[in-house]
């Protein structure tokens, strides 16, 4: 068997969930799997070397595939005989933007089934794996996996390789996969597209087989607050009153969560408060209902979204919300009801991200049809939704979203500011450079309030240097 090496170019603060279920599927079948974080390309390339890697594993969003395809041409130059796999949302949804590239084979959506037969097949294209030059077919997309039947995801080899995830005390976990709604600015209705047929998108592990994960790490590291990433942790209502009654009992942790307002009720916020969770996220997207309805297809109330802040807000229950600007069409007075709806809502924390117009979204395709955006390849599009806007707007407006996203979750918090109107004139007169800092703070306290954990004041030091180091 070759010896597979993962290679981050991201190295992040968040767990690489597909990665860890991915090195538990290559160790039970036999594989030697390595990890490489982000260092000089010299430097990543002499470890390659060293460990004789044999298939390199990269794991990409839209914008990042550039990146990952500079590296690979370094890579191939002085490892000729190494073949390169590249996963993750960018290449399922835009394969196209690796044509002239010098990586060997794109993964289309999960690859827990088709990586081993890739790699025992001798590089050749398998189930969801294919070659750079064959080109895509559906029809060769295997079922999705039942996620019971994986081995449970394996941390040590990320662990080994990054100190700063290994040891802190938050660490994130998923519960399940997918999500049946259709926002058209997310990828899943995307990812529902390429798999029908090839059963539920939608699936919870077992709450059993969750909890003995939650053990698993616990056992090996540090482990304070679990996080729950995946997009709908109260979808299944009866796996809720099951998780309600055992983890709390079987683990005991503080843990976060993340809800959408039309599945909260009362009961659903009582068990969530009685079984540990210390925090949840939410969105709201847009304050304005037919935007949030027809355009975002958010399939939400205006009484959905006050009475779940109505629930937290009486259970206790801190909470962030995420909202979009810029969304293609909003006006300014529509991205300050946004604001409005959020400081009704109460919120420990609220952000405004601007929305960036990935491929493969039906948003993107919503801007180009109204012209409210003009294609341009996904590796010109900003690194993370906190910088500008790339839609057809005047450099003043654009001026304007930037400096709502940074005094978003200041007005939220501090409603005051927003409502005294002289205030209000004052921020927005700052220039930008002096109110993201300001933005950074407010961000930062209300995630410790979230997040908290007891964490070494060099660790969180860490921490705060490699999301700064990511954010720019």
């Amino acid at each position: 068997m070759p010896v597979a090496a993962f290679v981050d170019l991201g190295k992040d603060i968040y767990d690489q969930h597909g990665v860890y279920s991915l090195i538990a599927v290559l160790k039970k079948n036999g594989v030697q799997v390595h990890y490489v974080g982000r260092a000089s390309a010299g430097r990543m390339i002499r470890k390659l070397q060293a460990l004789g890697a044999d298939a390199l594993l990269y794991s990409s969003f839209s914008h990042t595939l550039d990146h990952y395809a500079a590296f690979d041409r370094i890579a191939k130059q002085a490892l000729p005989r190494v073949v390169s796999v590249i996963g993750g949302p960018g290449p399922t949804l835009s394969p196209h933007e690796l044509k002239d590239s010098t990586i060997d084979a794109y993964c289309v959506g999960e690859g827990e089934q088709s990586l081993v037969g890739f790699l025992r097949g001798g590089f050749t294209s398998y189930g969801n794996i294919r070659r750079r030059d064959e080109g895509f077919s559906q029809r060769a997309l295997l079922p999705l996996a039942d996620l019971d039947a994986l081995p449970l995801p394996d941390r040590d080899v990320v662990y080994g390789a990054d100190s700063l995830l290994r040891d802190a005390p938050s660490k994130q976990f998923f519960s399940g996969r997918g999500c049946p709604y259709d926002c058209t600015y997310c990828v899943n209705h995307s990812f529902r597209e390429l798999f029908k047929g090839l059963g539920p998108v939608m699936r919870k592990k077992s709450v059993g087989y969750v909890l003995e994960e939650i053990r698993s790490v616990r056992a090996k590291y540090p482990l304070g607050n679990v996080v729950f990433n995946d997009d709908l942790f109260i979808m299944d209502k009866k796996w809720l009153w099951e998780f309600a009654e055992r983890y709390p009992r079987e683990i005991g942790l503080p843990y976060t969560c993340n809800i959408r307002a039309n599945l909260v009720d009362e009961d659903v916020v009582r068990a969530l408060k009685d079984s540990g969770c210390r925090g949840t996220n939410w969105s709201i997207e847009c304050g304005d209902a037919q935007l949030r309805n027809e355009v975002l297809r958010r399939n939400m109330t205006d009484e959905h979204i006050l009475r779940t802040g109505e629930l937290l807000a009486k259970y206790r229950i801190p909470n962030r919300i995420g909202n979009l600007i810029a969304i293609p069409g909003e006006n300014r007075g529509q991205m300050l009801k946004t604001v409005e709806m959020n400081i009704r809502c109460r919120p420990t924390l609220a952000i405004g991200s601007i929305f960036t117009p990935y491929p493969g979204l039906r948003l993107t395709q919503y801007a180009i049809d109204k012209g409210y955006y003009t294609p341009r390849p996904a590796g010109d599009l900003p690194h993370n939704c906190y910088r500008r806007s790339v839609l057809n707007i005047s450099r003043a407006d654009n001026r304007w979203v930037q400096k709502l996203m940074c005094l978003f979750p200041v007005f939220v918090r501090f409603p005051g500011l927003y409502a005294r109107r002289g205030v209000r004139r004052f921020l927005w007169a700052l220039p930008i450079f002096l109110l993201r800092p300001v933005r950074e703070l407010v961000f930062t306290m209300g995630m410790i309030r979230l997040y908290i954990a007891k964490t070494p004041l060099r660790l969180r030091l860490r921490m705060a240097m490699r999301y700064i180091r990511n954010l720019w």
